[in-house]
């Protein structure tokens, strides 16, 4: 995955820059935790049910199924 870079300054977006801002910041932090689901699935012990809430929660989030 590649990291994303979000430099603000104190210049003051309009509405649709500011939705397309949180959508891929949005997309950004979904994409971070399916790579580290991904990872935690690898491993060979069991995952913590606090994370598999996280899971499923984004995936609900997301429209996955």
């Amino acid at each position: 995955m590649t990291p994303v870079r979000i430099i603000e300054g104190s210049r003051k977006l309009d509405p649709v820059s500011e939705r397309n801002l949180a959508v891929r910041r949005f997309s950004a932090l979904a994409a971070a935790v399916r790579e580290h689901e991904a990872k935690v699935r690898r491993r060979e012990y069991q995952m913590r049910p606090q994370d598999q809430a996280l899971y499923r929660r984004l995936r609900q989030i997301c429209g996955d199924v």
